[in-house]
């Protein structure tokens, strides 16, 4: 049990114990010398009556000084209670930080843990009469001119907390600290900060003190809210594809990567839902912190977006089951190749490689639909029906047909070869390059030397193996002008080049698309080189799964996001629209949140430095028991200050010390 003071400041007031002694040395009388006959006999009496005197007037000032101390006590109004339990303090001012942040939406065998929030909160309430405020420690979304924080007196408080919803986002102790100081500042009262958490470390570990930019002499008192262990949790952690992209008809395959946040092992269930319908159901074990991945594999037959899901079997934090993703779904890619070589062979076609880079298991499973034409019949071609056009080998670069191309912002892929007519291309005035001579290097290979690691298909095939540069070329044309040179030669002559044109890009490859000139078509890097400069050139790259926003973070793009799935007002499927088309992205809850690791007493006591921190850990009916048992001191007091003044004034008045001695 320990004593505490409602009133402490006026405890200054025992330094009035020393009246008693200014007012008893005052008033203290000094003896007159008088000349007398007898001598002897009125020596004698004094010394009978002297020690008994003193006596008397030592505990009459005893009992004064203890009179005094006991009226400035009683006015300090001492309790005596457990420890950390002056949060039952029945005035003053009292502000109460509520932790609505997701974790607390997980379910022990006592109930869910917000509930308990709640219910220990109203049991702190109950009989106090001074004025209070609450603040949860994730805010509501209204607006700013509506989050003005008033006291309350304890009614409406606990109308407001019926209120307050559990939210799907993180948590912000360091901000409702922040507010409370705000709040609690110049307050000559008593006052407190009872904070209703169950100190999950994705919330408390940043909380930096040094931050906020004010301190509060209140007292701070923790009702945590659960124990003081890891909650056993498990949850989703990303979902992105791995292989193939949102195509019609192409094999996709998503990952999904989970998070066992536990101290045990567990084996949760997983399910995959596309447009509200279950296509797939599959299980994984997980040891204790262990980060495990599941793989569906995906065939789309329509284009236009789709709402997925995944979802876990329900455990006891169910807010963070379900993790929602929009996949973008388009139709094959239309790419026109113009073969300014085309053979009566079909594998000595100037096509014929690139034809099967780009499908090398047939239309059925790539994302590209290819068509290839000669140089007379481009002519007649509507190109603006095209993503993608490829000139290979193609004499004369038509600038009227290919400029309204451009426009459109498609990329334009050009490959030389020994029917280029260099004057044709240079006369160009948008091109940004100037072809000069064929270069012969028959006797010494050139191979290349130099690869650009920032382009992102390139640093792929690097981190893949050295294969690229195992190609030979004989022969090519030497360029110059203001380009990215992505693969350089050995002879320092760029083989592979880029250059923006408006709004978009022209890729610029000197040799041959053939083996003419080079035995490049049939190293092992052509495929994924020719793939994966297109699909970066007409976005299938990082743009059919968009990555999903975690609840309470800013929607990247302007518009005005409407919910078309999952919980009402947070996590789901959003969609809004931009002027180049929709855009859908999933909304899922702060990972943080998951993770019910808890911030250990020492560490939290650390972060407030000095600051007397009182952590008590809720358990249903205890405050009320302790609020009943509280007991207040002044009423002992009081009769002991009666007894004492009683005391006093039979001591002053009468007593054996007043009774006149015999001589």
């Amino acid at each position: 049990m320990n004593l505490t003071f409602l009133n402490p400041l006026l405890l200054f007031g025992l330094a009035a114990g020393i009246l008693p002694v200014l007012i008893h040395r005052l008033t203290q009388r000094k003896a007159i010398p008088r000349k007398f006959s007898a001598v002897r006999l009125l020596v004698q009496s004094q010394r009978v009556t002297a020690k008994p005197q003193r006596l008397k007037h030592l505990l009459l000032l005893i009992l004064r000084i203890l009179a005094v101390i006991s009226i400035v006590l009683m006015i300090g109004r001492p309790i005596l209670m457990r420890p950390g339990f002056a949060a039952l303090q029945s005035s003053g001012a009292k502000v109460i930080l509520l932790d609505n942040s997701l974790s607390m939406g997980y379910r022990d065998e006592r109930g869910e843990h917000y509930l308990r929030a709640k219910k220990a909160i109203k049991e702190t309430l109950e009989g106090f009469d001074g004025q209070v405020m609450i603040i949860p420690t994730v805010p509501e979304p209204v607006p700013q001119e509506a989050k003005r924080l008033s006291w309350m007196k304890s009614e409406e408080a606990l109308r407001k907390l019926d209120v307050i919803p559990l939210s799907l986002g993180a948590g912000h102790p360091g901000l409702a600290l922040s507010s409370a100081y705000h709040a609690l500042k110049g307050l000559k009262i008593p006052k407190q900060i009872l904070i209703a958490t169950d100190l999950a470390r994705g919330d408390w570990e940043k909380l930096d003190l040094s931050k906020l930019g004010a301190v509060s002499d209140a007292e701070l008192t923790f009702l945590r809210i659960g124990g003081p262990n890891r909650d056993p949790n498990v949850c989703i952690k990303s979902v992105i594809l791995v292989e193939g992209e949102g195509v019609v008809g192409v094999p996709t395959r998503l990952e999904v990567t989970l998070s066992n946040l536990s101290d045990q092992a567990g084996t949760p269930i997983i399910q995959l839902i596309l447009s509200g319908i279950k296509v797939d159901q599959k299980s994984v074990s997980l040891q204790p912190g262990e980060e495990g991945k599941v793989y569906f594999e995906l065939f789309l037959t329509k284009p236009g977006w789709i709402d997925g899901e995944v979802r876990l079997s329900e455990d006891r934090l169910p807010l963070d089951d379900v993790f929602y993703f929009s996949l973008k779904v388009r139709d094959k890619v239309k790419v026109l190749i113009v073969d300014g070589d085309p053979k009566t062979s079909l594998k000595a076609a100037e096509s014929f490689y690139l034809v099967n880079a780009l499908q090398p298991g047939g239309t059925d499973g790539s994302p590209f639909s290819t068509r290839v034409v000669t140089e007379v019949e481009m002519a007649s071609i509507d190109l603006r029906s095209y993503e993608a056009i490829f000139l290979l080998n193609v004499a004369r670069f038509e600038a009227s047909r290919l400029a309204p191309f451009l426009e459109l912002g498609r990329p334009l892929f050009l490959f030389l070869g020994d029917r280029v007519t260099p004057d044709a291309y240079n006369a160009v005035s948008f091109l940004p390059w100037r072809i000069l001579e064929v270069k012969d290097t028959s006797q010494r290979l050139a191979r290349i030397t130099q690869i650009d690691r920032n382009q992102e298909t390139l640093r792929s095939l690097i981190d893949k193996g050295d294969s690229l540069k195992n190609a030979s070329f004989h022969r090519y044309f030497a360029i110059e002008g203001m380009v990215r040179k992505l693969l350089v030669l050995g002879t320092q002559d760029p083989l592979l080049v880029e250059a923006p044109v408006g709004k978009t890009k022209l890729f610029l490859f000197t040799s041959s698309a053939d083996l003419d000139w080079n035995d490049f078509a049939l190293n092992a890097s052509y495929l994924p080189l020719i793939q994966g400069m297109l699909k970066e050139g007409v976005g299938l790259i990082g743009n059919t799964l968009p990555p999903s926003l975690r609840f309470g973070e800013p929607f990247p793009d302007q518009g005005n996001p409407r919910q078309i799935r999952g919980t009402p007002e947070g996590t789901g499927i959003y969609q809004w629209f931009l002027p180049n088309g929709e855009v859908r992205r999933g909304v899922n809850a702060p990972y943080e949140e998951s993770n019910l690791l808890k911030l250990s007493e020492s560490e939290l006591r650390k972060k407030f430095g000095s600051m007397e921190v009182n952590i008590i850990e809720y358990q249903e009916g205890t405050l009320r028991d302790l609020q009943a048992r509280r007991r207040e001191l002044w009423p002992f007091l009081l009769a002991f200050l009666l007894g004492v003044l009683a005391v006093e004034m039979v001591l002053a008045n009468g007593g054996p010390w007043s009774k006149p001695s015999s001589l």
